[in-house]
């Protein structure tokens, strides 16, 4: 986003530097300089990050899923479904210390490889589930009842993971959020237009979409309550957090607001 670019890196060019096959696949890591990134057996970049800056969000679409923090500053108990190299997992513990993290990942050479290879920590606001998202909600695990944000990036070597596009998943992930909590899914544009429309009639169309720039990637927000969206977010709100999180805050507002014109906003971006 912004004048943020992703790591222009060829895969072919990059160093494999750990190869596996288990039942669920391949999974490969490679590195160039110091980005490191995770692939499951195709060119599609599934995780990336700088083994020097571990607590930084290397791909545009990672930052653009943070965009849910321009309405929920301060989260304190967080859902990640899909851990990947724990990107994400990094930057929330990194920025958030006091925040607890539930983190679901239904490969557990994946869990294993994210500490081993891309610096995830291992403390005690950091609990893995290793299990996939229906089994995670229906048997009612983790440690909270309702989350104040859940992010949702699974992925496989086939695109966005089947168990994440269905109404019976955004209904799970919509009773498990507080009043005014968020969900950010990472999805294809291209690939996900009934999921997206799922997403609207579950929330009552209390949604907005984010398309990542030049990318296939669109992130969509979604909440149960109409006004977390209403209420606006200060062009000062949004700079303090850009200069806290370093993230491109601004630009995200700005393009929020050309992807859901459409939209009856209220005083949203004041």
């Amino acid at each position: 986003m912004g004048n943020f670019v992703d790591p222009a890196i060829d895969h072919m060019s990059e160093s494999v530097i750990h190869r596996s096959i288990s039942d669920d696949g391949v999974i490969e890591i490679t590195q160039s300089q110091n980005i490191r990134s995770l692939y499951f057996g195709n060119d599609a970049k599934q995780s990336s990050i700088d083994i020097n800056l571990p607590q930084e969000l290397v791909l545009s679409y990672t930052r653009a899923m943070m965009s849910c923090l321009l309405f929920k500053t301060e989260p304190q108990r967080i859902l990640l479904i899909g851990l990947g190299g724990g990107a994400i997992a990094n930057f929330l513990l990194h920025h958030y210390p006091e925040c607890s993290i539930d983190a679901v990942e239904i490969r557990q050479d994946v869990v294993k490889l994210a500490h081993g290879y891309f610096c995830l920590p291992e403390q005690e606001n950091l609990q893995m589930f290793v299990t996939d998202a229906r089994q995670f909600f229906t048997h009612q695990q983790g440690r909270f009842d309702q989350y104040d944000l859940i992010l949702v990036d699974a992925f496989n070597h086939d695109g966005v993971s089947e168990s994440v596009q269905s109404g019976e998943f955004f209904e799970s992930c919509a009773a498990r959020l507080s009043d005014k909590g968020i969900l950010s899914i990472n999805l294809w544009d291209n690939q996900c237009t009934k999921a997206i429309a799922t997403i609207e009639h579950t929330f009552d169309h209390n949604i907005l979409s984010l398309p990542v720039i030049n990318k296939g990637n669109v992130i969509i927000l979604a909440t149960r309550q109409k006004k977390t969206f209403e209420l606006g977010v200060g062009k000062s709100k949004a700079k303090d957090l850009e200069q806290t999180l370093g993230l491109e805050f601004m630009d995200m507002i700005r393009q929020l607001k050309r992807a859901n014109r459409w939209r009856a906003l209220g005083r949203l971006f004041v």
